[in-house]
């Protein structure tokens, strides 16, 4: 009963470090100078979710019932390259401590997207999405060029209906194929 008590305690601090641990690459580069960061609570996405809309068109319809199931959003982009190998380095390895699986890579002209997914209770489901863009110079945003992109939503969210959106609200092209990555 006593190395039962261990393992269980054990378990416990393992699963909350890992659970922090995504949230700790967020919160140490987030506060740095050459880092934007932006942060969606899930009560932001209730808030969207549960606003009292008339909706007609397919495409709200769809971004509301992913709104619904959304724990939270978290960007950090950066341009300088030592903040970047190091918030790459970090992702890739929360990546392996969590397990994650590949979903889909995309090279082109010296960029990489990577998707990367904890799946959910359910087929279709995932519990989270990680997109880590790499050497991304040639988009510019306000006169800004991005070496990296580190990106985390989280919650119960449906592969299918984030592609669809993804195509329909021309996001990175990259995001609209990941339903189709998911069945292959």
């Amino acid at each position: 009963m006593k190395n039962f008590k261990h393992i269980l305690f054990l378990a416990a601090f393992m699963l909350t470090s890992f659970a922090m641990y995504s949230q700790s690459i967020f919160d140490k580069y987030a506060s740095k100078d050459e880092v934007t960061s932006v942060v969606i609570s899930e009560n932001m996405f209730k808030l969207f979710a549960n606003m009292q809309l008339v909706v007609d068109d397919k495409e709200a319809q769809d971004f509301i019932d992913i709104a619904k199931n959304v724990k939270g959003l978290r960007v950090l982009t950066t341009s300088n390259s030592a903040i970047a190998e190091d918030l790459q380095n970090e992702a890739l390895d929360y990546v392996r401590s969590k397990k994650l699986s590949e979903l889909l890579v995309v090279k082109d002209k010296g960029s990489s997207v990577y998707f990367y997914i904890a799946e959910g209770a359910s087929e279709g489901k995932i519990k989270e999405l990680l997109m880590l863009v790499t050497e991304i110079k040639e988009v510019t945003i306000n006169g800004r060029n991005f070496e990296t992109v580190l990106l985390s939503l989280t919650g119960d969210l449906d592969m299918e209906k984030i592609g669809a959106l993804a195509n329909k609200m021309n996001l990175p092209e990259e995001l609209g194929q990941i339903n189709s990555a998911q069945r292959q």
